[in-house]
């Protein structure tokens, strides 16, 4: 795992500053290997952070976790929490840089057209799912940076998995096409292709006209059905409705 500088740890805003350390507090105590001094380093910024009342519990804890008491790792990133009143984030305690094993993948022909989609969270995430399901190749059309930190971070380690390019064209993307959006047929008794692209659009605007007819030409559209008032669900966990749904279609044996 890389490191992260205390250099690097003193350029964020105060807040993270603080989950920073608790963070690479907790990976120590789950055996990661730092340097003592490192762990010091990381008690010398929590305390020097002006909201962080409870300055001779973080002293003690983070001199015990440089002693090797690997316990008050965990503690400190709990305590942290605490005083930000936030909640566990599986970035703070995973390895971002773990590489995931390619070689075990089971790829189908199935493609996604993410159609300018700018947040970096909703591209890793729909990444991260393409990766379980066996998406073979994601194209983004206008879409925001897939190499954004935020990105690749919320990834998991798909973005390096998954074969994806920006696309300039849509004759550049592989058919027949699909679009989820609203208005298209039941996701329970669409007909999924064996091989294809479902295009998804963005929260904002949904999917773009020029998309619109592609899919048009193509398969039409596929709706997911909603029962709430607010009537949307985020794009990423869409994607992922999407694609279990895609992967469990009954498809006829060849």
């Amino acid at each position: 795992m890389k490191m992260i500088t205390l250099k690097k740890i003193k350029t964020l805003k105060p807040r993270v500053q603080l989950r920073k350390c608790a963070g690479q507090a907790y990976l120590a105590s789950k055996g990661e290997t730092f340097e003592s001094e490192y762990i010091l380093g990381l008690k010398d910024i929590a305390l020097s952070l002006d909201f962080v009342s409870d300055k001779e519990y973080f002293e003690k804890a983070f001199l015990e976790l440089a002693a090797g008491n690997l316990k008050r790792g965990e503690d400190i990133y709990y305590k942290s929490l605490a005083i930000l009143g936030e909640e566990v984030a599986d970035w703070d305690i995973i390895d971002s840089d773990n590489k995931l094993d390619n070689s075990i993948r089971k790829v189908m022909p199935r493609y996604l057209l993410l159609d300018r989609i700018r947040s970096p969270y909703n591209i890793g995430a729909i990444f991260r799912s393409a990766e379980s399901f066996g998406i073979k190749h994601i194209y983004l059309y206008e879409c925001g940076d897939v190499n954004s930190p935020r990105a690749i971070r919320t990834s998991r380690g798909a973005i390096d998995v998954v074969e994806h390019s920006i696309i300039n064209s849509l004759d550049e993307v592989k058919g027949p096409f699909f679009a989820l959006e609203l208005g298209g047929k039941d996701i329970k008794e669409f007909s999924f292709p064996a091989e294809g692209t479902c295009i998804l659009g963005s929260e904002e605007s949904g999917v773009s006209p020029e998309c619109l007819e592609l899919a048009k030409s193509s398969l039409g559209k596929v709706e997911i059905p909603l029962h709430g008032a607010k009537g949307s669900i985020n794009v990423s966990v869409a994607a992922g409705i999407l694609m279990y749904s895609w992967d469990q279609f009954p498809f006829p044996l060849s």
